[in-house]
């Protein structure tokens, strides 16, 4: 039989808290930002497509009108957003810290 591949990690670096701390803001500005900074540059821009994919069909919902019909749809899309940008900062977090790979 054919050997298993086995998947490669990137090695874990030690980073200072300064930088720590820059990239966790950047990924807060920017989504995907932060993972882009790290060098998982593909991972980076798929999510900010996902999340500003996922905010703009929250705003052609139109959450402000409460008199449409999807007003509570475009709210839950832009919560949905809302929430992997809080967990994309969390990710970035820990990456940079050396917490995960």
């Amino acid at each position: 039989m054919g050997e298993a591949r086995r998947r490669v990690r990137p090695p874990l670096v030690k980073r200072p808290g300064g930088e720590i701390a820059l990239l966790v803001l950047a990924s807060a500005a920017v989504p995907g930002l932060g993972h882009f900074l790290l060098g998982r540059r593909a991972r980076g821009v798929a999510f900010l497509a996902l999340v500003l994919a996922t905010a703009l069909v929250g705003f052609s919902l139109e959450p402000w009108n409460l008199s449409s019909a999807t007003c509570e749809y475009g709210r839950s899309y832009l919560l949905v957003a809302a929430i992997m940008q809080i967990l994309l900062v969390l990710d970035v977090s820990e990456r940079a810290s050396g917490w995960r790979a």
